[in-house]
């Protein structure tokens, strides 16, 4: 039997044929990677969602419920409507950052219908920033938060009559901050590149030394701490042009630590 996924990584940034086949290609080589211990059962992508630039993959061969249970733990699936509970931990990407003043929307390929996670202001204030009163722009100044910024969320409330999800950061998230504010440590966020492309820029422009550890978040999604005494904005103003339609943040623990004291 075949089993059929629809995976939880959203390709964005690719617009012509060329630019779909060499993802496809990309993504197709990623999850073999992952399952390369498993030659006798074979992955193939059945296509790119139109609607929501997701891939759809069929998988077929003697471990294909382990390797679809594996690809379910390590990338995550689309997740229907109705299944979504109270106290579920998902990951996704902040959307419309900066668009609305009482927080901040999250997707976590939650469909049929479609809704993104509401992170909403007094959550954010009382997890980001102390409490403190802070209006949702100087939260977002602070740690830098763009478009498909990776987080998990944890489900806090659903409101099924109003199609409405809303939930707070799980500590899978908060504790990356904690050890980076703890540890003075900067970080380096990236989107709309693969883990091994950003890795041929570090080291292009003789970073690598530079890098404590680099965290996958999606395929596209990357998250690098630097080491000590190395800085965010110096690293994106050195990689960034080698890295194309990429996006970068800088994850800096004293901007961060100002927020707590305004």
């Amino acid at each position: 039997m075949v089993k059929n996924l629809v995976l939880y990584d959203k390709i964005y940034n690719v617009h012509k044929e060329s630019e779909k086949k060499e993802i496809s290609i990309r993504y197709l080589k990623y999850l073999n990677e992952l399952a390369q211990s498993f030659s006798n059962t074979k992955i193939r992508i059945k296509k790119l969602r139109q609607f929501d630039n997701r891939f759809e993959v069929l998988i077929a061969g003697p471990e294909e419920v382990f390797i679809s249970n594996m690809l379910k733990k390590k990338i995550g699936t689309v997740i229907e409507f109705d299944k979504v509970k109270i106290g579920d931990v998902y990951k996704g990407v902040m959307v419309d950052v900066g668009k609305v003043g009482f927080g901040i929307f999250v997707d976590c390929a939650i469909l049929n219908p479609k809704v993104d996670v509401l992170l909403n202001l007094y959550d954010l204030r009382t997890q980001l920033s102390k409490g403190r009163g802070v209006p949702i722009t100087q939260i977002i100044s602070a740690y830098d938060f763009i478009d498909q910024f990776p987080v998990h969320v944890k489900i806090t409330s659903i409101d099924k009559e109003k199609e409405q999800i809303q939930g707070v950061l799980d500590n899978k998230t908060l504790k990356i901050y904690e050890k980076l504010i703890k540890e003075n440590l900067e970080g380096v966020f990236m989107s709309g590149e693969t883990k091994g492309q950003l890795k041929k820029a570090l080291v292009r422009r003789g970073h690598f030394r530079d890098i404590a550890s680099i965290v996958r978040y999606g395929f596209l999604e990357n998250i690098v701490i630097l080491r000590e005494n190395t800085t965010a904005p110096g690293i994106i103003a050195d990689i960034g042009k080698h890295l194309k339609n990429c996006k970068l943040s800088a994850i800096r623990p004293e901007r961060i630590k100002k927020l707590f004291f305004l």
